[in-house]
């Protein structure tokens, strides 16, 4: 399942992540939830399609940012403190990789 989400390129935003574990926690048979239970299209294989560089570091922050703000349900200031930068870098962040707050 975290392979799953790692791999997903998340086109939308945080909500977007958010209802995909909502939506899995209820589907979900046993106390863990699996990579069906996500109901996420399936992308290929582990390895990345790309090994560009600069699309490998925009994917791993775009991740990386879209994890943190899920963890601390959209809050700015506890994001920016998760990830070790400051509110304004966040913001810039978020504007880069187009993803709404």
């Amino acid at each position: 399942a975290i392979r799953a989400l790692e791999r997903h390129r998340w086109p939308g935003n945080v909500r977007e992540l958010q209802n995909v574990l909502k939506r899995a926690t209820i589907m979900a048979d046993g106390d863990r939830i699996t990579a069906d239970d996500l109901g996420l299209p399936l992308e290929g294989p582990d390895e990345p399609a790309s090994l560009d560089l600069r699309e490998a570091r925009e994917r791993a922050e775009r991740s990386t940012v879209i994890t943190a703000m899920a963890r601390v349900d959209g809050n700015i200031v506890r994001a920016a403190e998760l990830l070790g930068v400051s509110r304004p870098t966040l913001y810039d962040l978020l504007s880069k990789l187009q993803i709404k707050p």
